[in-house]
């Protein structure tokens, strides 16, 4: 079916709900058309159900000016090219190349600056770098301007070093509970949403204090407290405020987490679809964990659809942990569309490549998927073989250790011993209880394991149909 005004479509499309909010609290169109365009882009932007076509009788110049409205009003509040913009003015300044425009651009830009705003810190050392420049030149009038900022601002700018200086040290201990559960972080917590709502700290800083009291609230799985955290920047990012379209799909990333734990899929699915929207670093990422939502709501065509359109970025980067990801999630998907063998040979040739890097970074992720291929094809003593060769035992009683331990290799090794005649049916069920010894599991753990139990029935119903109630009503 064809598409009216296809192009107008498409950007309609592009568009972020967060930036469809900022957008419409700067509308003041009188003419009627316009108006009627903007509102139903808006309108398309926040339907999370279906989306209205446009009238293709209205003179498309009026959807030219729309377009071109928008994008010169998300530009102005995009902080990641304000940073775009100061860091090819350094470039300038330090290799002489810098033109009159350039400099009569970035002087109105100093003399009419009024507030802190987002990349403050790199603004105030780029004027520090161009100061000595102009003083060379004996510009004395455009040295008065550049001192005259430097000196209104000074103060804000050594408050802001100091704050980076210490959300640094803030990052280290948050990051090393979350690797090591060695620190005590909540004290940190009071002053870092301070600093978060303060409009007096540049936006860089507030940022980040956002993304610690986000990972600290992960840490603590304190869910309610991080919901009400990320309402607040919802809000920020609605106003304009913090803005760049790398942020918001950072923050849409970050919603798909907290709602995939607290089991609300379509509200993860929903936010997952919105931080792959727009491409970026991160996006890899962004996709794989989409992916991981679509693959637990039964949904494996949609998500063989999204990693074969994002295939380029998994080719070409050199992110192991996400690549490995990737490849894994390829591998799940091909089992549950019933395509096992496919899923089987896509394992076995990224192992070949990629061996060393697997062990480093993701063993258990890949492995996961590769041997419940190849339980799915009933290849038991192939299990076995990948499982001596690559040491899985060994490395599935390490992670024993971790709180999110679900034992789905330990219990498919077991199962390949039992099938491969190799142990009875006594100290099949021994192995499988095991693993269980002195874990509390958390709700999101007995439910993947229910999955895994699930799977494994088809290959010995009476053994793991057993295990079913004894453990997620008795051990657990």
């Amino acid at each position: 079916m064809k598409v009216k005004l296809k192009k107008f479509t498409e950007f309609n499309k592009q568009l972020l709900p967060n930036e469809a909010r900022y957008l419409a609290s700067k509308e003041n169109f009188l003419d009627a058309e316009k108006k009627a365009i903007f509102d139903l882009l808006i309108s398309n932007c926040l339907n999370q159900i279906g989306f209205e076509e446009f009238d293709d009788s209205i003179n498309k110049r009026k959807y030219s000016y729309i377009k071109n409205w928008v994008e010169k009003r998300i530009r102005a509040i995009d902080v990641d090219l304000t940073l775009e913009w100061l860091i090819d003015l350094k470039r300038k300044i330090l290799t002489d190349a810098i033109t009159a425009d350039d400099e009569a651009e970035f002087l109105g830009y100093l003399t009419q600056y009024k507030s802190i705003e987002f990349n403050f810190q790199t603004l105030y050392d780029l004027a520090r770098e161009y100061k000595p420049y102009l003083l060379v030149r004996m510009r004395y009038n455009d040295h008065q301007i550049v001192s005259r900022f430097l000196e209104e601002f000074k103060g804000a700018y050594e408050q802001s070093m100091q704050v980076k200086d210490k959300l640094y040290h803030a990052t280290s201990a948050i990051t090393d509970q979350y690797t090591l559960n060695n620190q005590e972080t909540s004290h940190m917590e009071s002053w870092l949403m301070d600093i978060f709502e303060n409009e007096t700290i540049d936006g860089k800083n507030r940022y980040q204090a956002f993304v610690l009291l986000a990972f600290m609230y992960t840490n603590y799985g304190e869910n309610q407290k991080l919901e009400i955290l990320f309402e607040k920047i919802d809000r920020f990012f609605s106003n304009g405020m913090m803005y760049s379209k790398r942020l918001l799909c950072n923050y849409y990333a970050s919603r798909v987490l907290l709602h995939s734990k607290e089991g609300d899929f379509k509200k993860a699915e929903y936010f997952g679809y919105l931080s792959v929207r727009y491409e970026n670093n991160d996006t890899l990422m962004y996709v794989n964990n989409l992916v991981a939502i679509l693959l637990r709501a039964h949904k494996a065509t949609e998500a063989r659809r999204l990693l074969n359109k994002h295939v380029k970025l998994y080719q070409e980067t050199h992110n192991y942990h996400q690549k490995i990801g990737y490849a894994s999630y390829l591998i799940r998907t091909y089992i549950e569309l019933g395509k096992a063998d496919l899923a089987i040979s896509t394992a076995e040739i990224f192992l070949k490549k990629y061996n060393e890097d697997i062990l480093k970074h993701r063993w258990h992720h890949f492995f996961t998927s590769y041997v419940s291929a190849l339980v799915s094809q009933e290849k038991y003593g192939e299990v076995l073989k990948v499982s001596s060769k690559y040491h899985l035992e060994e490395r599935e009683n390490e992670r024993k250790l971790k709180n999110n331990y679900v034992p789905n290799i330990a219990w498919s090794i077991s199962l390949s011993r039992f099938m491969e005649g190799k142990i009875s049916s006594e100290v099949l069920l021994k192995e499988i209880k095991d693993p269980l010894v002195d874990i509390e599991a958390t709700s999101n753990q007995k439910e993947l394991m229910a999955k895994v139990i699930e799977k494994l029935s088809k290959n010995l119903p009476e053994a793991f149909e057993k295990l079913k109630s004894h453990v997620l009503f008795v051990s657990i």
